[in-house]
C-alpha cells in the first residue's frame, strides 16, 4: 500500500480475536466503515494513506457487552465506539487515523443474543470480585439480577438500547419477542420496528 495512494480500501478484521471474560453463549457484530488517513511514522518518514476502513468485530464476552453497552448514554457514542475499535485493531501497530469524521457505526446480534446476555447475567456462577464490569451501573445490573428472570432482564436492556442509533434492531426485536410471550399489544412496537429497518 503506497502513501498517499487514493481510493484505496483498507480492511481490519478483530475477528478471531479471544478475549479473556465472560463467554456469551451468542456474539454480537459491530461494523464500522468510514474514510480515514492512516498515519505510520517509519524513522523519519511519514506515511500516510487515504482510504476506506472497515471494521467487522465480535463481542463475545458479558464484559465487552457491558463496555459496548455504557456508550449508548455517550455524547458521541459513534466516535467512542471507533475510536474503540481502531485502537484494539492497531494495538502495536504505531498507526494514527486522522480526519476520522462521522463514520457508520452498528452493533447488533440475533434475538438468541439479547437473551444469552440476560442468561450469562442471571446464571453468573463466577467470582462476582473478579468481573471486570466497564462501570458500577453495569455492575448493578449484574449483582441485582443474578438468579432472577431472563426475560425481564432482555426487555431491560431493550429498552436501554432501542433509543440509541448505535444499536441495530435485534434489541427492537428481542423486546417484541418478551411482550409477545407476555401476550402483550404488539402494533407499535412492530410499527417502530419497520420504521427503523426502512430507515
Amino acid at each position: 500500500m503506497s502513501a498517499g495512494a487514493d481510493n484505496s480500501d483498507v480492511a481490519g478484521a478483530l475477528e478471531g480475536e479471544t478475549v479473556d471474560g465472560t463467554p456469551l453463549p451468542r456474539s454480537f457484530l459491530v461494523e464500522a466503515s468510514g474514510p480515514a488517513t492512516i498515519v505510520r511514522d517509519h524513522g523519519d518518514i511519514t506515511e500516510r494513506t487515504e482510504g476506506t476502513v472497515e471494521i467487522s468485530h465480535r463481542i463475545e464476552t458479558l464484559e465487552e457487552f457491558g463496555e459496548f453497552w455504557a456508550l449508548r448514554s455517550k455524547r458521541h457514542p459513534e466516535r467512542t465506539a471507533v475510536n474503540k475499535l481502531l485502537n484494539a485493531q492497531d494495538e502495536g501497530m504505531g498507526a494514527r487515523y486522522d480526519q476520522v469524521g462521522e463514520w457508520d457505526v452498528v452493533i447488533d446480534g440475533h434475538v438468541q443474543a439479547f437473551f444469552g446476555v440476560a442468561e450469562a447475567i442471571v446464571g453468573f456462577d463466577g467470582d462476582i470480585e473478579d468481573f471486570d464490569a466497564p462501570n458500577q451501573r453495569f455492575l448493578g445490573r449484574v449483582l441485582n439480577n443474578i438468579g432472577h428472570d431472563v426475560d425481564t432482564l432482555v426487555a431491560d436492556f431493550a429498552q436501554d438500547l432501542i433509543s440509541s442509533d448505535l444499536w441495530g434492531p435485534g434489541a427492537r426485536l428481542a423486546e417484541i419477542v418478551v411482550k409477545h410471550g407476555n401476550r402483550e399489544d404488539l402494533e407499535s412496537d412492530v410499527e417502530a420496528l419497520l420504521e427503523e429497518v426502512e430507515d
